[in-house]
């Protein structure tokens, strides 16, 4: 059989498999580049409302810090100054009996 009857069926078989290769990249390809256009876009739109929402966190985190350390602040001032009375009395007695 001679090649050369074939050579342009060959050819065009070329071209159209590149043209479907090009549709089927292109289609994915351009889906990617607005979505990523469009989160582009929603991260300036929510930049602002989520630096807000996390000075408010902030803040809430701070003024629960302040009262938890004000809560724990007495019991704990009280144990060591028990702490303290007890380890000076113990010293006075081991003073007194002579050890």
């Amino acid at each position: 059989m001679d090649t050369s009857i074939l050579a342009p069926w060959r050819d065009l078989s070329i071209v159209w498999l590149a043209i479907l290769a090009g549709i089927i990249l292109a289609v994915p390809g351009v889906a990617l580049f607005y979505a990523v256009r469009g989160m582009r876009a929603l991260n300036r739109w929510l930049q602002l409302p989520l630096l807000n929402a996390q000075l408010w966190a902030f803040r809430i985190q701070q003024g629960t810090q302040r009262a938890s350390d004000a809560v724990v602040e007495i019991p704990i001032r009280l144990h060591s100054r028990s702490a303290q009375a007890r380890v000076t009395i113990r010293g006075v007695i081991d003073y007194l009996r002579g050890v």
